[in-house]
C-alpha cells in the first residue's frame, strides 16, 4: 500500500447477483442493500436503481459533513435537506441497449438546503463542508477503478 492510499475499515462491498437485474450489496459485512432497475428498464422496480444509490452515497455523505461540521465549530442547526438530480450523457432504453454500455453520469446537481439560525461565518463553514465532502471530492476529480474478472466453471 503507498503512503497516499489508505484502506478504510468497514467499507468494503460484496454485490451478489440475484434474479433478473436485482442484486443484492452487502456493505461491510453489516449492512445489506437490494439494487434492482425499474420495471421501464426490464427490472423489477424492487428498490433503487445503481445511479440511485450514488447519489445516496452523495446526499448521506455531505449530510453527515454537514453535521460534523457544526459540532466540530460548537453550534447546530434544525434540518438539512439535499435533493440531488442528475444528468446523463446519453438517453438509453436499459439494460438491453447497447449504448448502456457507453452510459455514464454527466453532471449532478445538490441543492442543499439547511434550517437553523446560523450567522455567516457558520453558513460559510456549512458551505466549505457540503463543498469538501469525500464523496463529493471523489466525483469531483478523477480515480483509477481497478477491474479484474475471474471466470469458474460450475460445479
Amino acid at each position: 500500500m503507498s503512503a497516499t492510499t489508505h484502506a478504510s475499515a468497514n467499507r468494503d462491498v460484496v454485490v451478489h447477483s440475484l434474479t433478473d437485474y436485482a442484486s443484492l450489496a452487502v456493505v461491510g459485512g453489516e449492512h445489506s442493500v437490494v439494487i434492482d432497475e425499474p420495471r421501464e428498464f426490464e427490472g423489477g422496480g424492487t428498490a433503487p436503481n445503481p445511479f440511485g444509490l450514488v447519489l445516496s452515497a452523495l446526499g448521506g455523505c455531505m449530510a453527515g459533513t454537514l453535521r460534523g461540521v457544526a459540532r466540530q465549530q460548537g453550534f447546530d442547526y434544525d434540518r438539512a435537506v439535499i435533493r440531488l438530480s442528475l444528468r446523463i450523457n446519453r438517453p438509453t432504453s436499459g439494460p438491453l441497449d447497447p449504448g448502456e454500455r457507453e452510459l455514464r453520469i454527466s453532471r449532478i446537481i445538490a441543492e442543499v438546503t439547511v434550517h437553523g439560525d446560523l450567522t455567516p461565518e457558520q453558513q460559510e463553514a456549512l458551505r466549505h463542508g457540503v463543498e469538501t465532502c469525500p464523496v463529493g471530492n471523489t466525483l469531483r476529480r478523477a480515480l483509477t477503478l481497478q477491474e479484474s474478472i475471474v471466470f469458474e466453471a460450475a460445479a
